[in-house]
């Protein structure tokens, strides 16, 4: 009888599934760049509509219908309050699309700087958070496997929100068209060359140029104390066997390195900044956010024209 019902269940949960993705249409699956490797998973868009109590209907199949087969997606629902800001702000719908290259970010059918990678970046990635003990051991195998199965999926998820009224209907972006790769754009001067080495001692205090806070301190220029990270801090440092931390601006986006390997990195360029200088004061539309827009909207397009260099060192 626990056999059949298990079947049941199962042939239940396989339905449902097989219905929820012939709900997405005739959208192909993700594209992934390796369609030759020994594993890989492709799935068409998957449309979510919340409602304005911040509950989600899955690809048309609400929620008294999932909770027949035992599908609880209650815990996925999100805030009312988020969904009415979002409707206010005319945010009608938010997109993510992992690939083997990146999770990309649509807002209102737009896309916004992204999360981008490669296989060896998101291998250092888990194991850097290992060393650091940023990660409980008992998932640190899981992780290890995860790694080359999320190279090798691709995934769609777009969240659809209610419109306010009177508002024209954004659509999802254009499923058949490619994801725009960011163009090198031609050489442009740079607004602001900034670049600084901080070099951390056994006790967490920095220093530039042999100057540490501490002997700013002393000479009363500036009260830097509080500057600095803890020891405890230093000695994870050391036994993560992590020597230096980079951060660099490029046209292209913020790059980040541990030791001489490079991190998953955040992919920009002057269009996509431009774009979420746009967004922050489309989220943020209230009298009170002025200012905020007002900076933000000066400062956000000319990260892709800052030189920047920020490297921390520490004790070995």
């Amino acid at each position: 009888m626990t056999f059949s019902k298990r079947l049941l269940f199962t042939l239940l949960i396989i339905g449902l599934l097989t219905i929820a993705l012939a709900a997405c249409g005739s959208e192909e699956p993700v594209k992934l760049s390796d369609d030759n490797s020994d594993f890989m998973l492709a799935l068409p868009r998957i449309i979510v509509d919340i409602d304005n109590k911040g509950e989600p209907t899955v690809a048309g199949i609400s929620p008294e219908m999932l909770a027949l087969v035992g599908i609880d997606v209650s815990q996925f629902a999100i805030p009312a309050e988020y969904v009415d800001w979002f409707t206010q702000a005319n945010v009608q719908n938010i997109e993510l699309v992992q690939k083997d290259d990146g999770i990309f970010i649509f807002v209102n059918g737009v896309l916004m700087p992204h999360l981008g990678w490669e296989t060896a970046e998101l291998t250092t990635l888990t194991d850097t958070l290992v060393r650091l003990n940023m990660v409980q051991p008992q998932f640190q195998r899981v992780i290890n496997l995860l790694v080359p199965i999320i190279q090798h999926t691709g995934l769609n998820v777009a969240l659809r929100f209610p419109v306010q009224d009177g508002a024209e209907v954004i659509s999802l972006r254009d499923y058949n068209a490619d994801i725009e790769v960011p163009t090198k754009a031609e050489a442009e001067m740079p607004v602001a060359v900034v670049k600084a080495k901080v070099t951390f001692d056994d006790n967490g205090v920095p220093s530039i140029l042999g100057v540490s806070t501490q002997d700013l301190t002393d000479a009363g220029l500036a009260d830097l104390r509080g500057v600095g990270m803890a020891p405890e801090t230093i000695q994870a440092m050391k036994e993560a066997d992590v020597s230096a931390i980079t951060v660099k601006t490029t046209p292209q986006g913020l790059v980040f390195w541990i030791n001489d390997q490079q991190l998953p990195s955040l992919v920009w360029n002057s269009d996509y900044l431009n774009r979420a200088a746009d967004l922050f004061s489309q989220l943020y539309f209230t009298p009170e956010y002025e200012q905020q827009r007002e900076l933000v909207k000066a400062f956000l397009p000319f990260l892709s024209r800052i030189n920047g260099e920020l490297t921390l060192e520490f004790p070995q």
